[in-house]
């Protein structure tokens, strides 16, 4: 199975361009579990909460792994930035569970920030930018940046999703 992971900071297109890439090549996408999760939760989350997402998140991409192809709109490399930067620490099974067997897609927050009330981090988007990509390089994860125009962003990630098809 190739897994293609669409990962950022938010509000930098993740889920716009993951769904459209999924309809254009009739991928099954694997949406962000953590939106469901907390748009649920009738309480603030608290870091116990992020274990309980991860696990739903990992849930989700099982259901769909007998797909040769699958796209996700996340994955737990955005838990644990998320976590590190929030709590300053990441529970081990988050850090246990990262995935270096997929096509990373990290998106440039090179756009407006658009509302949401699940959103945090309006201001930092450019730090965050930096340390998902010194997390991909670090680990030596497969991925390619993404920037500008939702036409851009298509036409770089067809081309690789092309490569592999």
């Amino acid at each position: 199975m190739i897994k293609i992971v669409f990962t950022g900071p938010e509000s930098s297109g993740k889920t716009t361009i993951s769904q459209a890439i999924a309809q254009k090549y009739n991928f099954p996408i694997v949406e962000e579990y953590a939106r469901k999760y907390l748009n649920r939760l009738n309480r603030e989350y608290i870091y116990k909460d992020l274990i309980e997402i991860a696990k739903g998140q990992l849930k989700s991409e099982q259901k769909k792994s007998q797909n040769k192809i699958i796209v996700c709109d996340t994955n737990l490399q955005v838990l644990k930035i998320w976590s590190q930067i929030k709590y300053n620490q990441c529970d081990s099974f988050i850090l246990d569970n990262q995935d270096p067997n997929c096509l990373y897609i990290l998106c440039s927050p090179d756009f407006k920030w658009v509302y949401d009330p699940l959103r945090e981090n309006k201001n930092n988007r450019d730090t965050l930018f930096k340390k998902y990509h010194e997390d991909l390089l670090k680990n030596k994860y497969d991925f390619k940046i993404i920037k500008g125009s939702h036409q851009k962003r298509m036409k770089s990630v067809s081309d690789l999703i092309e490569k592999i098809i």
